[in-house]
C-alpha cells in the first residue's frame, strides 16, 4: 500500500472487508502508525473514529495496533520466538450467565490464529456450575502456544425438557487476543480487566472488578517458524526509505 501511493500522488487505495469496519480500520490504522504520523494508537483509532464513525474497534484491535508502534519505536521492539504455555487461567469475580444470574457453566477454548487447539468443553453433566460464592474460576490449561493466540470463554447451557430432548447452546463470555512474540520474557501472569477484554457486550452481567488472569511460562528457547515474520524488515525507523 506504502509503496503504491509513494508511486504517483494520483494514486489511491480503497480498502474493504466483509462489513467495512473492524478489518479495514484496523489496517488503515496501522498503515498511520506505519507511515509516522502517529506513535500511539489512540491519535490514530480516534481519526479512524471521525472519518468511519462506528467501526468498532476491540480492546484486541487496540493491542495489535500498540504492537505496530512497538515496532516502529525510537528503539524498535523486535519480537521474540519462544513458545509460551498457558497453565491455567482465573476469572473473578463470577460473571452472571445461568438463568438465575448467579454464576455461570464454563468452558475455555484456546486457538492459534484462526485454528482451535484446545477446549475443556466435555459433556454438560461433567462440567462444573460455578455460583458467587465460589468467588473465582479456575482452569487447568496446560497448553504451549506461539503466534497469534485467541482464549475464549463459553457459558454452557442446557435448555429445559428431558435429558434426550434437552439442546446444549453457548454463550461467549469474554474473548481475548495476544502475540506470544510481545510479551516481556520475565512473565509469569498476564492480566485483563474488563475494559481489556472482547464480547464483553452485556455489563449487567459482569460484576465489579471482573478481570481474567492467564498464568504463563515462557520457553526458554526459540522455536523457528516456517515462515518470515512480517517485521523482519520494519524494526528500524528506516522501513520507509
Amino acid at each position: 500500500m506504502y509503496n503504491w501511493l509513494l508511486q504517483n500522488p494520483k494514486n489511491v487505495c480503497v480498502v474493504h472487508c466483509l462489513d467495512g469496519r473492524a478489518a479495514s480500520s484496523i489496517l488503515v490504522g496501522a498503515m498511520f502508525i506505519f507511515c509516522n504520523l502517529y506513535s500511539t494508537p489512540g491519535p490514530a483509532i480516534r481519526l479512524l473514529y471521525a472519518k468511519r464513525p462506528g467501526i468498532g474497534l476491540s480492546p484486541s484491535h487496540r493491542r495489535y495496533l500498540g504492537y505496530m508502534c512497538d515496532l516502529l519505536a525510537d528503539k524498535p521492539y523486535c519480537p521474540h520466538f519462544k513458545p509460551l504455555t498457558i497453565k491455567s487461567i482465573t476469572v473473578s469475580p463470577i460473571p452472571f450467565f445461568n438463568k438465575q444470574r448467579n454464576g455461570c457453566r464454563p468452558y475455555c477454548d484456546v486457538l492459534i490464529g484462526e485454528t482451535k487447539i484446545y477446549s475443556t468443553c466435555t459433556d454438560f453433566e461433567r462440567m462444573k456450575e460455578y455460583r458467587v460464592q465460589d468467588g473465582k474460576i479456575f482452569i487447568p490449561l496446560n497448553i504451549t502456544v506461539q503466534g497469534d493466540v485467541v482464549v475464549s470463554m463459553y457459558h454452557l447451557r442446557s435448555t429445559i425438557g428431558s435429558r434426550l430432548q434437552a439442546k446444549v447452546t453457548n454463550t461467549q463470555i469474554f474473548q481475548l487476543q495476544f502475540h506470544t512474540g510481545f510479551i516481556p520474557l520475565d512473565t509469569t501472569v498476564l492480566k485483563f480487566t474488563k475494559p481489556e477484554l472482547d464480547a464483553c457486550d452485556v455489563p449487567e452481567k459482569y460484576p465489579q472488578l471482573f478481570q481474567v488472569t492467564l498464568d504463563v511460562e515462557l520457553q526458554p528457547h526459540d522455536k523457528v517458524i516456517d515462515l518470515t515474520p512480517p517485521w523482519e524488515h520494519y524494526c528500524t525507523k528506516d522501513h520507509l526509505t
